[in-house]
């Protein structure tokens, strides 16, 4: 039995959209701020927690959706960590500029100059992947596709036979045919019937049981 206290329930439930909202808001601050000590100003700035933080979020999302085997799934979770990476040393970098303990110089410029085009160049990756394997087509360990020619086989179904089974002739046609086959002045036996009906002299023997059983031949 299930002891969770309702409460509980709705926490976890509604507590995680509210704590990314909380961190993606708390994070905002510094990430505009590492922006504008690299150069970027105005409304530019204020894209930086989109970049760094919102960019993150769908990496993470992109990687964990993606099941083991499709392409691309590598590459969503490398891009995860490295969108993690990203935005923690963000973070930090600002908070250390803001404390005093480093200055920016020609490096920090040029990585958080580099972020926005690198963020978007994954996304678009991630976007033009198929989210399902091709048909035909499978992978090695290296994630690269490798094309298969598809066998007959496996393309093309087999027509099923299907077995067309002879009814049985009715006692009246059976009495038909024995009667005909005196007026001829044939014997009714097992052979007679099989040429009449076409068939084998196994399945002529059954049709002479009945009409022995029916009394109407001795």
């Amino acid at each position: 039995m299930n002891t969770t206290p309702f409460y509980a329930k709705v926490a976890a439930i509604a507590g995680r959209p509210l704590v990314l909202l909380a961190a993606l808001l708390m994070g905002a601050p510094s990430e505009i701020s590492l922006a504008q000590t690299a150069g970027f100003d105005g409304f530019t700035a204020y894209l930086a927690p989109f970049v760094l933080s919102v960019y993150a979020v769908c990496a993470a999302t992109v990687a964990t959706t993606r099941p083991k085997g499709v392409r691309g799934r590598r590459s969503a979770i490398l891009g995860a960590g490295m969108a993690l990476g990203f935005a923690l040393s963000a973070q930090v970098t600002a908070h250390l500029l803001a404390a005093g303990y480093v200055t920016s110089g020609p490096w920090l410029v040029a990585a958080v100059s580099a972020i926005p085009s690198i963020c978007a160049v994954h996304l678009l990756h991630l976007a033009v992947v198929p989210k399902t394997p091709a048909v035909g087509v499978t992978h090695d360990e290296t994630g690269c596709g490798n094309q298969e020619e598809p066998k007959a086989a496996e393309t093309k179904e087999r027509p099923k036979k299907r077995s067309q089974g002879r009814s049985k002739p009715s006692l009246e046609v059976l009495t038909g045919a024995a009667q005909m086959l005196r007026e001829a002045n044939q014997p009714v036996n097992a052979q007679s019937l099989a040429d009449v009906f076409s068939v084998s002299t196994r399945t002529a023997h059954r049709y002479l049981s009945t009409l022995k059983n029916n009394a109407l031949i001795a």
